[in-house]
């Protein structure tokens, strides 16, 4: 419960700053976010409580794979790397238990959802790093 309000209060916070301050990518990265959170809500109610891969779960995270994947190629910034490498890392845990079937659901869940924060976090620094790197001084 504690990650969930922790995620959406980070939600709101890291897409809203990008929605406002961010350039292009950043408004691209809060949608995909935003999308596949709410995207996540029905796909969690399909699923048997982690007890076992998440399928719906694992599409919406390919997707967010995927978009992610096309705003790092399509960008000239750094920051969408992260993003898309933190992801890959939370898809990959789909494939554990895959692989391992008698992985401890607690586990599971913990690891597949830890990621969103370091990507949110990721969002809002690199969105502010950005507006400060608009704001310097081309230097001659």
């Amino acid at each position: 419960m504690l990650i969930g309000l922790l995620f959406w209060l980070l939600a709101g916070l890291s897409c809203g700053y990008a929605i406002v301050f961010g350039g292009k990518d950043g408004r691209w990265a809060a949608f995909l976010i935003i999308a596949a959170a709410l995207m996540t809500i029905p796909a969690a109610r399909v699923g048997r409580a982690w007890g076992s891969t998440e399928m719906a779960i694992f599409a919406v995270d390919s997707v967010l794979l995927f978009g992610f994947y096309g705003l790092m190629l399509a960008s000239r910034r750094f920051w969408p790397i992260w993003i898309t490498g933190f992801h890959l890392i939370a898809v990959a845990t789909h494939f554990s238990t895959m692989l391992a079937p008698a992985f401890t659901p607690a586990i599971y869940r913990a690891l597949e959802s830890m990621w969103a924060i370091p990507i949110q976090l990721t969002l809002l620094l690199g969105v502010e790093l950005d507006r400060r790197a608009a704001k310097r001084p081309l230097s001659p």
